[in-house]
């Protein structure tokens, strides 16, 4: 009893010496992602480690990405005697990856050969057979009709996930015999699952943005070839700063981006987050001592994005470490993607520091979608839909809806709606119909409060600033051209306008747009910030974020 007793110590502390391993070989992170507080390692008879996972999908994708990583590490911790088996916690635990044993070592040599596979899996089953027959021919029998079953996984090689649901249901032998370990674990913790189904989730949204789903365009242009160029060569174009107004792909693109590098280069180590997760794991971390591991995080990469750079504004704290962080990756020659909703420019609240290092690097605006976009993004989301449109209703309701990709998809799913109603393929007429109220809501009536408010924003300026009577250019250029935005965009009289900016008279108004005017003429240039921005562009973003023009 006490020699069984060593023996079983002994594999204890092999799973958890393997655990070790496996976490030094893919990063802390990883980890704690695909095999945290959820996942249990125990050793099973003698030739097995066990590993319990929350759900059949988390199985599918760590049989998928790590195997190759597992078999390394317990080869090297326990050698060939040993395989590994992955169960899915649930109230009937059910086998998701069969165990490899010392006849089935040809097989960690990564053949690819289906043939070779099944002869050496029924080698396996043979060997086992000797000293477990029963269980051993309730597995074979499974192995048999999970070959057939639909719900079989794709995995190369022996590792087939078994989902609940399927063509057959655990025996009475089996809960006894190698799913011991699996059978103790039947009850998970509800918070735990929360938190790790929200980054599954967030995983999935980012591999659902690939490469080949982002359009191409003429508005989109320069950042898909700079995007492009990052991709031939990564850490040369560093930091790459995207920006546009919201809808206009710019977190696709990113995302794509980052999926791209993942299979181009086979880099493991690609962080995507956005900037309210960079604030949010600073502050923790600089609260609770743990900042060694922060910087480990985001400096230990081969590339990283951060969404929404422009949270970070005004967050002195946060700014310095992440004007640190990509010092460090810029001096390892490592890619920076950024995204933001404003120009470089208008971005100056970032620090004189942080602003000349995105300077040094490279910035690209993505402008609202055009009409030949529109209509090949309503033409690609009908198709997913199983809808098929004419090309003048797409032409039709491309010239009628806004630049923003995420009315496009909701008009399609509109369209797919009303297919259905009618069982037939919509008219053009029909369909515009449908849609009108989507069109319409996605051209908003721009108010001067409205105008107020993004000039404010690009100049950084405070509220009611431009009301003031200040005669400043800092203030006084701004306001000519919310009054020039005003009288192009708006029906307001002249004299409403000049009240509403500082109780000014009409002239005063026209003025301004005469001013405004001659600077388009002349390509002139106004403060912004710590610099001068050309009024074209200046207009086109406040256009843009007001989505006119």
């Amino acid at each position: 009893m006490k020699i069984a007793h060593d023996v079983a110590m002994i594999e204890s502390s092999i799973a958890d010496l393997a655990k070790s391993r496996l976490r030094q070989r893919i990063g802390k992170d990883r980890m704690d992602l695909w095999f945290g507080g959820d996942a249990k390692w125990t050793a099973i008879d003698h030739n097995l480690i066990g590993i319990e996972v929350a759900s059949s999908f988390v199985a599918d994708c760590v049989s998928k990405m790590f195997r190759d990583d597992l078999q390394a590490v317990i080869l090297e911790t326990a050698g060939p005697d040993f395989g590994f088996q992955i169960t899915v916690a649930s109230d009937h635990p059910e086998i998701v990856a069969n165990d490899p044993t010392k006849a089935d070592a040809p097989m960690l040599q990564a053949s690819a050969d289906v043939t070779h596979q099944s002869n050496v899996k029924s080698n396996v089953l043979a060997a086992h057979s000797s000293s477990k027959p029963e269980a051993m021919k309730t597995d074979a029998t499974r192995s048999s009709v999970a070959g057939r079953s639909s719900h079989e996984s794709d995995t190369a090689g022996p590792f087939r996930v078994v989902r609940p649901g399927g063509p057959f249901s655990p025996t009475e032998d089996d809960s006894t015999t190698s799913l011991d370990s699996s059978s103790q674990h039947s009850e998970l913790d509800n918070a735990s699952t929360d938190v790790h189904v929200d980054r599954l989730v967030e995983i999935r949204r980012e591999n659902e943005r690939r490469w080949d789903e982002f359009i191409p365009g003429d508005h989109n242009k320069l950042a898909y070839t700079a995007a492009q160029m990052v991709i031939e060569r990564p850490g040369q174009i560093s930091p790459l700063l995207i920006h546009g107004p919201s809808g206009t792909g710019k977190s696709h693109l990113a995302l794509a981006l980052a999926h791209k590098l993942r299979m181009t280069h086979r880099m493991r180590r690609v962080l995507v987050l956005t900037a309210e997760q960079f604030t949010i794991e600073y502050t923790e971390s600089a609260r609770g001592g743990g900042l060694a591991n922060f910087r480990r995080k985001y400096r230990d990469v081969e590339a990283i994005v951060i969404d929404d750079i422009q949270f970070c504004l005004g967050k002195l704290g946060t700014l310095v470490e992440l004007r640190n962080t990509i010092d460090m990756l810029l001096r390892e020659k490592r890619q920076i993607v950024l995204v933001a909703d404003r120009g470089l420019n208008e971005l100056s609240g970032l620090g004189a520091d942080l602003y000349a290092r995105l300077s040094g690097g490279m910035a690209c605006s993505i402008d609202p979608l055009d009409t030949t976009t529109r209509g090949n993004v309503l033409r690609r989301m009908s198709s997913k839909l199983g809808l098929s449109l004419a090309e003048s209703t797409i032409r039709s309701l491309a010239l009628q809806c806004s630049g923003d990709a995420r009315v496009l998809q909701g008009i399609s799913h509109r369209l797919a709606a009303q297919h259905r109603i009618l069982g037939r393929e919509l008219s053009e007429e029909e369909a515009v119909r449908c849609c009108l109220d989507l069109i319409r809501a996605s051209q908003p009536v721009v108010r001067l409060t409205d105008i107020e408010k993004v000039v404010c924003e690009a100049f950084g300026l405070e509220e009611k600033m431009l009301r003031e009577k200040s005669k400043c250019q800092s203030i006084s250029q701004p306001r000519m051209l919310a009054m020039f935005l005003a009288r192009k965009y708006t029906r307001t009289a002249l004299s409403e306008i000049g009240e509403y900016f500082g109780n000014r008279q009409h002239s005063t108004v026209i003025s301004a747009q005469k001013k405004v005017e001659q600077w388009l003429e002349t390509d002139g240039l106004i403060g912004c910030g710590r610099g001068q921005i050309g009024v074209r562009d200046i207009l086109k973003n406040l256009e843009a974020t007001l989505q006119v023009g």
